[in-house]
C-alpha cells in the first residue's frame, strides 16, 4: 500500500476518467472490453494508477498507453503496468528518442538550483525525488502515432494533435466525439510551482523552446471544450 493518494477522480465524459493525482495527472478511457491510459504518473504513482483503474474499468484489462510526453511524471509507472498486462504504448514519433531515453529532454539539478529560492521550487523537487523521479523509467518499445489520424482505443476516437515546446515531441490527444483536449503539459491549469491557477504555461526552465510551447498553447485553447491537464484541474 502507498501513503500518497490522488486529489480527485471525475467523470469527464461516458467512458473518460480525469484522475488529478498528487503531482501530476492521467487521464483513463474505458470501452466495452478494454481501458486505456493517457499517461501513467511517477513511478511511485503505480499503485494509484492500478486502483484509478480497478475503481473505473472494473476488471477490463489495460490495453494501451498513449504518452503526452517523455517526463518521468508522465511515464514513470508504465514498466510497472507492463509487467501485469501486455501492452501498446504509442507516442509521437519526435518524442520516442525522449521516452527510450536514447536523448533526455528534461529538467535537471542544474536548472532547479539556481532556482531553490523562487516559490514552490524546492517544495515541488522534493516531492518530484520521492515520487521516484530519478529512477530509470525508460520505456523501450513504442509505436509511433501518426498526428492527425484517428485512432481507435478501448472504443474512444483518438487524434494525436502535435504540441511540441515542452518537449520536442509533445502530443495532446483530442477526443472528438466527447469534444475534449488531454493537453499533457502543452497546456496545464496549476502547478506547485505556480502562484496562479487557470490556463497557463509551465515555467519556463520546464519546456525545451518557451516561444514554440507558448505557439502550441494558444492553438490547443481552439481544440475541445473541456480541458484535461498535466497538471491542475479539470477546466470545463
Amino acid at each position: 500500500m502507498t501513503s500518497r493518494s490522488i486529489r480527485s477522480l471525475t467523470r469527464a465524459a461516458p467512458g473518460v476518467h480525469f484522475v488529478e493525482g498528487p503531482l501530476s495527472n492521467w487521464t483513463i478511457l474505458v470501452g466495452e472490453d478494454s481501458a486505456t491510459l493517457i499517461d501513467a504518473g511517477y513511478p511511485k504513482d503505480l499503485e494509484l494508477v492500478l486502483g484509478t483503474l480497478d475503481q473505473v474499468a472494473e476488471g477490463r484489462p489495460l490495453k494501451a498507453v498513449l504518452i503526452t510526453h517523455g517526463h518521468s511524471d508522465h511515464i514513470g509507472s508504465i514498466r510497472g503496468l507492463q509487467a501485469r498486462w501486455s501492452l501498446r504504448v504509442l507516442a509521437a514519433a519526435a518524442e520516442i528518442p525522449n521516452i527510450r531515453r536514447e536523448v533526455l529532454h528534461q529538467v535537471d539539478f542544474r536548472q532547479v538550483l539556481p532556482r531553490l529560492g523562487r516559490y514552490g521550487v524546492a517544495g515541488w523537487a522534493v516531492g518530484a525525488v520521492a515520487a521516484g523521479g530519478l529512477k530509470d523509467v525508460a520505456v523501450a518499445d513504442v509505436e509511433a502515432i501518426t498526428e492527425g489520424r484517428p485512432l481507435v482505443v478501448s472504443g474512444h476516437t483518438v487524434i494525436a494533435v502535435p504540441s511540441a515546446g515542452h518537449t520536442p515531441g509533445h502530443t495532446a490527444y483530442h477526443l472528438p466525439e466527447a469534444n475534449l483536449l488531454v493537453t499533457g503539459d502543452a497546456l496545464v491549469t496549476g502547478h506547485p510551482t505556480s502562484r496562479t491557477s487557470g490556463v497557463q504555461l509551465l515555467p519556463a526552465m520546464f519546456n525545451t523552446d518557451r516561444d514554440l510551447a507558448r505557439d502550441s498553447l494558444e492553438r490547443l485553447l481552439y481544440t475541445g471544450d473541456l480541458i484535461l491537464p498535466g497538471h491542475g484541474p479539470l477546466l470545463r
